[in-house]
């Protein structure tokens, strides 16, 4: 919207219509001036025919071997190293996985931005190239405080746990990652499985910061330490439920949570 006044009227702002390419009163409608098109000099009459007419590239995407700067006949003319078709073979992964799992972009983004950290190295992972797609996406879950495990991951990736455990942690090592877990996610996701009202889930929470302030989360597993802020904040809330059930939902063995438990409960003389 312009400063000017409308000369006839000589109260109307002007604004400009860019798809007529003219200058128009408001207030009485007086196109006062022409203005220079700057729109494209073809018209489109539907998505498909504006995506075919358009001469700009696709996004910047980590997700492709070459963040989608190269067009498709440099691409088929171009004499690739081992490197980048080991580069595309994993990032092709990381897609089909993420994908397969419904896992937000950025989670797969992430994991893309990993793998270009470690292409220096990627020599060292030759023998192990099945399991790095997951074992990628398994650190960049832990980024982002999605909990998702790695034995979800197995089932869509077809290699064992472990070795995505082993393969993750080789990657953190070599790229200097310390993840944090998120417990709150975890609580949150533990507290939807059991169908439990948000009132449990804050006092968990709540239960669960006074552990961490107590020290009682050092050393310890933090998946663990949610099922039993979970299933505390759910007995004093007058719920019943199972410590098997919290167990198997949590993903944490049951003689584990009973030892949390037992850190836990003297909490519960605590104002929290």
């Amino acid at each position: 919207m312009s400063s000017r006044r409308c000369p006839l009227c000589g109260k109307g702002e002007l604004v400009e219509d860019e798809e007529l390419g003219e200058l128009v009163c408001l207030g009485c409608g007086l196109v006062v001036d022409k203005l220079v098109y700057r729109g494209p000099e073809w018209r489109a009459y539907g998505v498909g025919d504006r995506l075919r007419r358009e001469r700009v590239g696709a996004p910047i995407t980590p997700l492709l071997h070459d963040l989608g700067l190269s067009t498709k006949a440099s691409a088929r003319r171009e004499l690739r190293s081992r490197e980048d078709k080991l580069m595309i073979e994993v990032l092709s992964e990381i897609h089909r996985i993420s994908s397969s799992m419904s896992l937000p972009r950025s989670v797969a983004e992430t994991a893309a931005y990993l793998l270009r950290r470690l292409k220096p190295h990627l020599g060292r992972f030759r023998r192990s190239l099945q399991t790095l797609p997951a074992s990628l996406l398994h650190l960049s879950l832990k980024v982002h405080g999605i909990p998702r495990s790695s034995e979800e991951l197995t089932r869509y990736a077809g290699v064992g746990s472990s070795r995505i455990l082993r393969c993750s942690m080789r990657v953190a090592s070599l790229l200097g990652i310390r993840s944090q877990r998120d417990v709150g996610a975890f609580i949150a996701k533990l507290v939807k499985a059991l169908k439990l009202p948000g009132a449990v889930e804050k006092r968990a929470n709540e239960i669960c910061g006074m552990a961490v302030k107590q020290g009682l989360s050092q050393g310890r597993s933090r998946r663990a330490l949610a099922a039993a802020s979970v299933y505390l904040a759910a007995r004093t809330s007058g719920f019943k439920v199972s410590q098997r059930l919290v167990a198997k939902l949590g993903q944490v063995g049951l003689s584990t949570l009973k030892r949390r438990l037992k850190d836990l409960e003297p909490l519960l003389t605590i104002n929290i």
